[in-house]
């Protein structure tokens, strides 16, 4: 992720994502570590830009995206044979220092045959996400991942030579006006198994019955939303 837009306005200061994408671009493949957060332990974005990368009202449709220029599992994997794919958005109240509290507000996995990362190229870099209107006002971390699972058939879980690899960004939001709820979160790393069969195999056949791996996405009137589902 190297940026997120409001009602087609720029993209914000690139420097305050963590980590700084020119800088760093590599996955992370130790699910057990804290670079999972974001891909770096660091948590204080106030030392590389702004503190709040933009602001936001629950209910507003926020963009990530990804600069089709940077080298980033989105952009630079466009052969048909090339395994992709699933994206997943995160939310975690600023107080909680990105260890804690983190709840999904969006996962796609593969649809039509498509990973959510083919979508995402196929709409120049963008991805599209609401933050429910439920959702209470304050400081949140935003956590943008996708998952390449080129390696995944291959997994060396002793080693992280192998496997799935893990890219993600975060950047601070404010959500400004919204209701009166802070799901329940739980905690990265932790959010996925190492053996979890979303993660690992041979996915080139995959379909549309793939399973978005780590806690269930948040629906208002549906409990927590964060159940682990595999």
């Amino acid at each position: 992720m190297t940026g997120i837009s409001m009602y087609g306005a720029g993209s914000g200061d690139s420097k305050s994502l963590l980590p700084y994408y020119s800088i760093k671009n590599f996955p992370v493949m130790d699910f057990d570590s804290d670079d999972l957060r974001c891909r770096t332990s660091e948590t204080d974005i106030s030392v590389t830009g702004t503190e709040v990368f933009q602001v936001a009202n629950a209910g507003d449709t926020i963009t990530l995206y990804w600069d089709p220029d940077s080298r980033t599992i989105v952009t630079q994997n466009s052969e048909p044979e090339f395994i992709n794919g699933p994206c997943m958005v995160y939310l975690s109240p600023i107080e909680n220092d990105a260890k804690s509290g983190w709840f999904k507000i969006y996962g796609s996995g593969m649809v039509d045959g498509k990973w959510c990362t083919d979508g995402i190229r196929e709409r120049g870099g963008k991805l599209d996400v609401t933050i429910d209107a439920t959702i209470a006002p304050g400081k949140y971390y935003l956590r943008g991942e996708t998952i390449g699972l080129n390696y995944s058939g291959l997994s060396s879980w002793d080693d992280y030579t192998q496997g799935a690899q893990s890219f993600a960004n975060c950047a601070v939001i404010e959500i400004v006006a919204g209701g009166d709820v802070v799901p329940e979160g739980v905690s990265i790393p932790g959010i996925y198994d190492k053996d979890n069969s979303s993660l690992k195999g041979d996915f080139r056949d995959a379909d549309n019955s793939y399973e978005v791996p780590g806690p269930a996405e948040y629906k208002p009137g549906e409990g927590n939303g964060n159940v682990t589902d595999n």
